[in-house]
């Protein structure tokens, strides 16, 4: 029997980045910020993102304090596991880390 993080790993190398999405959705423990960015890293699971293109699907300013904030919140998650910086400001998701609702607050 497959996993689901396996299933979301095959989903996600055949470009169905909205399949993860998905699965993702009915997850109410992804909330604020980091389930926003999460959500829409899943769905682009296929592209490293630019951290000026998560600041615009936020609805963020792409220059100035709000994108140097987001990209200081980028690289906390990356230094932690939760993103994969694949070049200068430039991030994708670790599927794993998507599939696992958070335990603390």
């Amino acid at each position: 029997m497959i996993s689901k993080l396996d299933w979301a790993r095959s989903a996600s190398s055949r470009g169905q980045g909205p399949v993860v999405l998905a699965m993702l959705s009915g997850w109410s423990a992804l909330s604020g910020r980091w389930g926003q960015v999460c959500q829409f890293l899943a769905a682009n699971s296929n592209q490293a993102m630019h951290t000026r293109d998560i600041a615009r699907h936020l609805g963020l300013p792409t220059s100035g304090r709000p994108l140097s904030s987001l990209t200081a919140q980028l690289c906390y998650w990356a230094r932690n596991g939760r993103l994969i910086r694949t070049a200068p400001n430039t991030y994708e998701i670790t599927l794993s880390e998507a599939l696992t609702p958070p335990t603390g607050p």
